[in-house]
C-alpha cells in the first residue's frame, strides 16, 4: 500500500507497453521487472492483464521473427569463426615450414 507521503505518478500509454513488453521479454517475475523498472508491482500485473489478450498473437511473431534473427546471427558467427580457423590454420602451417627451413625445429 502506498504511503501518504507518496505522489501516485502517471505513465503514459508507451511506457506501459514497453514495461509490459519487458515483462514478457525477460519471463522473470512480476516483482522483479517492477524492481528493475522502478514501479510498484502491482501496476505492472495490471498493465500485463489489460493488455494480455491483444499481445499474445504479436508476441508470437515476434517470438518466431527474434528465433530467425538469432539463428542468422548464429550462422554468421559460424562463418566468422571458419575464416578464424582457416586463417589460422593456414599461419601455423606457414610457421611450421619457415621454423623448419631455418634449423630452429
Amino acid at each position: 500500500m502506498p504511503n501518504k507521503n507518496e505522489q501516485r505518478r502517471d505513465y503514459d500509454e508507451s511506457f506501459k507497453l514497453a514495461a509490459v513488453e519487458y515483462l514478457q521479454r525477460t519471463g522473470g517475475s512480476v516483482e522483479e521487472a517492477a524492481a528493475e523498472l522502478g514501479i510498484p508491482g502491482a501496476e505492472l500485473r495490471n498493465w500485463s492483464r489489460k493488455s494480455a489478450t491483444p499481445r499474445r498473437t504479436a508476441k508470437s511473431l515476434t517470438g518466431i521473427a527474434r528465433l530467425k534473427a538469432e539463428n542468422e546471427a548464429l550462422r554468421n558467427e559460424i562463418l566468422h569463426l571458419q575464416v578464424q580457423w582457416d586463417i589460422l590454420k593456414t599461419t601455423l602451417g606457414v610457421l611450421s615450414t619457415t621454423v623448419g627451413r631455418n634449423g630452429i625445429a
